[in-house]
């Protein structure tokens, strides 16, 4: 797996790469995708496919303690993903799931946070909370898929890092590669980059044939 094996997948759309996918027999077609409590927060930066880099993060349980930040181990973390390839830049996922009395509220980014991560290698952030700073965070490049937007980020605790996670149903674990797009994001197995290109590539040859068919068809209806 390199960069370049990733980044041509971004020809396809996620439901096609999931097709593919789905040919390959390699998972169970009913996990390894998120559902409609997780959109596209930025479409116009285009779809983004990377390695995952993970971490868990509450910002809705009350109280003064101030415990330790693990940000700056997860940047480390990510820069070093970053370079997994033989030092080949390769493009990271940062993947946040929010847990707490109100996951969807945690602000689990920011413009400040965005720039260092996009500066550590991240292209895309995934979280199941919500982000704050858009306009910022969009400035970044970095795009965002989330469960929305809210000002107030609250007390940051950092749970752990690079550990498995939940995000809208679908369990992502550190390596795994993470496209997403408008239609939001699945999980493709490392092992899998290169077969699903293939797969994902018939998939959309018969599903062109198929509609020109059809829509000949339909041009003939009296």
């Amino acid at each position: 797996m390199n960069a370049q094996n990733l980044q041509r997948l971004l020809e396809f759309d996620t439901p096609t790469v999931a097709n593919g996918l789905e040919l390959l027999r390699i998972q169970d077609p009913c996990v390894g995708y998120t559902g409609p409590d997780v959109r596209c927060l930025m479409p116009e930066l285009g779809p983004r496919i990377g390695i995952a880099v993970t971490a868990r993060l509450d910002t809705t349980t009350a109280g003064s303690d101030n415990p330790a930040s693990l940000f700056p181990e997860w940047l480390r973390i990510i820069r070093e993903a970053a370079q997994a390839c033989g030092g080949e830049p390769i493009p990271v996922f940062a993947i946040m799931e929010s847990v707490g009395p109100r996951p969807r509220y945690t602000v689990t980014i920011g413009d400040m946070m965005a720039t260092r991560m996009a500066i550590a290698g991240a292209v895309g952030f995934l979280s199941n909370g919500s982000i704050r700073d858009i306009d910022g965070v969009r400035e970044t490049g970095l795009a965002c898929w989330g469960a929305g937007l809210s000002p107030m980020h609250g007390r940051l605790r950092w749970l752990d890092v690079n550990s498995p996670v939940v995000i809208d149903g679908m369990t992502v674990r550190p390596g795994d590669i993470v496209q997403a797009d408008i239609n939001g994001a699945i999980i493709i197995p490392p092992q899998a980059v290169d077969e699903v290109y293939e797969k994902a590539a018939q998939v959309r040859a018969r599903e062109q044939a198929q509609l020109a068919e059809w829509r000949q068809k339909g041009l003939l209806v009296k």
